[in-house]
């Protein structure tokens, strides 16, 4: 089994949305199920204290502020 390790980083400038990435509005919770799904990762790989971080970091966006939202894989 595979881990996956998830890296985020905020977002201020919506001109940096380019190509195919996952953001978290600010307001928004980090969905691990959504995520999961939009990669074709098995949801059960995600590293849990990342996720755990990545769904805090997310808590904490002020307005006018995004989460992006990205994985790597660890054999």
């Amino acid at each position: 089994m595979s881990t996956v390790n998830l890296t985020y980083t905020v977002v201020t400038d919506p001109d940096s949305f380019v190509g195919f990435k996952y953001y978290v509005k600010a307001g928004d919770m980090f969905d691990a199920d959504d995520f999961a799904a939009s990669y074709k990762l098995n949801r059960a790989e995600l590293d849990a204290d990342d996720l755990r971080a990545t769904q805090d970091a997310a808590a904490t966006l002020a307005a006018g502020e995004w989460l992006a939202v990205s994985h790597s894989i660890a054999a």
